[in-house]
């Protein structure tokens, strides 16, 4: 029996109603084709039909009869829906191919890639967010770092989400309120990079629904609120070999740790729009507020952009600060993978690791000032030469506009790079 039908089998013993197939665009966010589970049977099998020249970026209107390919490994349920629904990923064929202009696409080939290298690559992300009321928002608690009480608004959701992050087939997860206001962290654990990209999406789907129905916004946004701490998703990433984790040691990292987090130095700044893809991403790339703004690295320290995780001197990864919430985890986490293997590969060398607080550090390289900047830098880099080039030229193209019309309709960078404007919150609290 095909494995998507055993799976489709599966949902409509479970009670499904609908399938929501996820299309996903070249932002990273989802875009679904909703069939009832009876006429979902042969979309299990054969494929979802759709017009490509209606996906931003995807294809021109002349040449727009795409297939998306079911992957039956990707599917989760919606929970906080009662279970009538489920979200079932695809992949866009181009013939009998895997499209170019599909992210998911991209990251499936760049791990592919690894794995002919010899590379298992696991991926897992710590996501902050947001929970306010409103537009322009306000914030709904006055909680710190890991915050108990009182939360009388905020945790509800909280709760809410904790349980159908399990009951939906993510899996268990951890949380707590970060140090914002109305500010929290959830984790997604570390497993395949694709399917971690996928829970991302699951998980923002997830958290605005349940929000919404205590009349509040989850957003992703990355800096919704001047004056306080931003939201990162700091990236942890470790590969492995044969069974191996090749970055597990005791008190120093291994050479092959080493040699990584050097290849992602060395492309950070040309990788930024990818993991920092939003203007509204340059506000939060800025020092004393746990954004990295100096491509130094450290070990268990909070202020460099790569941080070598150090509990009891027991190491096993690294983490990457740069990226936030906003980014497309399929494009983000492929310039992750790229620049890291670019580093095993060429047995690059870090420089020292930075102890003292890395905002403070003088004559070394910085985040781009703002997406101008970001998209400038990333046309010639090792992504952008790697990826598929039609998917890496409409992106950029797409980023270039997104900074002109936000340079022509708010003004300069330098008056406004320290205020939150009515054009990001129209833009980006809803969507990001």
């Amino acid at each position: 029996m095909p494995e998507g039908l055993t799976t489709w089998r599966l949902l409509k013993s479970a009670g499904v109603k609908y399938v929501k197939f996820i299309i996903v665009d070249i932002y990273g966010r989802p875009k679904l084709e909703v069939l009832p589970i009876d006429m979902a049977r042969d979309a299990f099998i054969d494929g979802i039909a759709y017009d490509g020249s209606s996906i931003p970026a995807y294809t021109t209107v002349n040449r727009s009869d795409f297939v998306a390919e079911v992957d039956p490994n990707a599917v989760y349920i919606e929970t906080w829906n009662e279970g009538k629904t489920a979200l079932a990923f695809t992949s866009t064929l181009d013939g009998n191919k895997p499209h170019p202009m599909d992210p998911r696409n991209a990251l499936k080939g760049v791990v592919e890639y690894a794995k002919s290298r010899g590379y298992e690559v696991k991926m897992g992300s710590e996501i902050e967010f947001f929970i306010v009321r409103g537009n322009p928002p306000s914030l709904v608690d006055s909680g710190a770092y890991f915050e108990g009480y009182p939360l009388k608004e905020t945790f509800p959701v909280i709760e809410e989400i904790l349980e159908h992050f399990y009951l939906s087939g993510i899996g268990l997860t951890k949380t707590h309120h970060e140090v914002a206001p109305s500010q929290f962290e959830i984790n997604i654990p570390a497993a395949d990079p694709v399917q971690v990209a996928d829970q991302i999406l699951v998980y923002k789907i997830m958290a605005k629904a349940i929000a919404q129905k205590h009349g509040l916004t989850a957003t992703f946004m990355p800096k919704p609120f001047w004056g306080v701490n931003g939201s990162g998703m700091h990236t942890h990433v470790s590969f492995w070999k044969d069974g191996v984790n090749l970055f597990a040691s005791y008190k120093e990292p291994t050479p092959e740790l080493k040699s990584a987090v050097a290849g992602v130095l060395e492309h950070a700044i040309e990788n930024s729009v990818f993991v920092a893809p939003l203007v509204n991403s340059y506000k939060r790339l800025v020092p004393h507020y746990e954004a990295p703004t100096r491509v130094v690295w450290g070990i268990g320290n909070r202020s460099a952009m790569v941080r070598v995780p150090n509990y009891a001197d027991k190491i096993n990864r690294f983490e990457y600060r740069h990226p936030d919430p906003s980014l497309n985890p399929y494009l983000g986490f492929a310039a992750i993978i790229i620049s890291a293997l670019d580093g095993l590969e060429r047995k690059l060398e870090p420089p020292k690791p930075v102890e003292e607080v890395a905002y403070e550090l003088s004559g070394v390289a910085e985040t781009p000032k703002h997406l101008g900047e970001a998209v400038k830098a990333a046309s010639q880099g090792l992504v952008a030469k790697t990826l598929p080039p039609s998917l890496v030229k409409a992106y950029l193209g797409l980023k270039e506009q997104e900074w002109s019309e936000y340079s022509a309709t708010v003004g300069s960078w330098e008056s406004t790079w320290n205020s939150i404007t009515k054009w990001e919150y129209d833009r980006y609290l809803d969507t990001a």
